[in-house]
């Protein structure tokens, strides 16, 4: 008895007027910003948009290399440019593809140098296929590492998104802790506010859940796509660009 008074006691001790206190509301979710992109999509100006990646972004380095697209023009960041000119007809977007095979994130943080020779207006950050398996890294190495390159891009002025990993197909266990690498860049990209893509929910959606994983890349468990998913990666990216210039206007 004398417990159960005492945690009443303890309940009812939250407010001075003896209410039992409310929990403490969440911290409101930071609003990602693309203020670069939005400037010069008002003036009219040119967007160059760099691809900052792995092997799905990589184009021309290697014959016959797109990203897993049967040609250039159908890579997600080709994709992403053309649909962001339909939408603002008053623009151009002009991709470049900076992705290199093989690497996870804290390479693409050890070659920033060669990013900033492109002369970027908006960075998209695509790593996190190799740090779940070829190059591997934990999620917490991959946070340490992505948070260092959005804060090194932001410092100088830069727009940048986040696009979270899609990994390989649920049905192969060939990668490790994809759930943790995704939340990890969702992670650094609210402490950057910047946006964040989130491909591997929408090639799920897109996939059936994973059963149709094959009818969107190279084969049925591989994490490159095909154009069918390449256009995904680029429309998921468009909404979450979309969505970060709505909030600007």
């Amino acid at each position: 008895m004398r417990h159960l008074i005492a945690a009443v006691l303890l309940l009812v001790a939250g407010l001075p007027d003896g209410r039992p206190a409310r929990p403490s509301e969440p911290e409101p979710e930071p609003v990602p910003v693309l203020d670069r992109l939005a400037g010069r999509i008002r003036e009219e100006q040119p967007v160059r948009l760099v691809f900052w990646g792995d092997s799905i972004s990589e184009v021309g380095r290697r014959p016959l290399w797109y990203g897993g697209a049967g040609k250039p023009e159908n890579n997600w960041g080709a994709v992403l440019a053309a649909r962001l000119e339909e939408k603002y007809p008053g623009v151009t977007f002009e991709p470049v593809h900076a992705g290199i095979g093989g690497q996870n994130t804290y390479e693409g943080l050890g070659r920033l140098d060669d990013l900033w020779k492109s002369r970027p207006d908006v960075v998209f950050v695509a790593f996190g296929a190799n740090d779940c398996y070829w190059h591997h890294l934990y999620p917490e190495q991959t946070y340490r590492a992505l948070d260092e390159m959005l804060g090194e891009i932001r410092s100088r002025g830069i727009d940048a998104v986040v696009v979270g990993t899609a990994g390989n197909a649920p049905a192969d266990s060939t990668f490790a802790h994809i759930p943790g690498t995704v939340e990890a860049q969702r992670r650094a990209a609210r402490k950057r506010e910047v946006p964040f893509v989130d491909t591997r929910a929408a090639m799920m959606a897109a996939a059936e859940g994973g059963r149709r994983w094959g009818d969107y890349h190279l084969e049925p468990t591989d994490c490159h796509p095909n154009d069918a998913g390449h256009r995904v990666w680029a429309e998921a990216a468009l909404a979450a660009v979309e969505t970060a210039l709505v909030t600007l206007q």
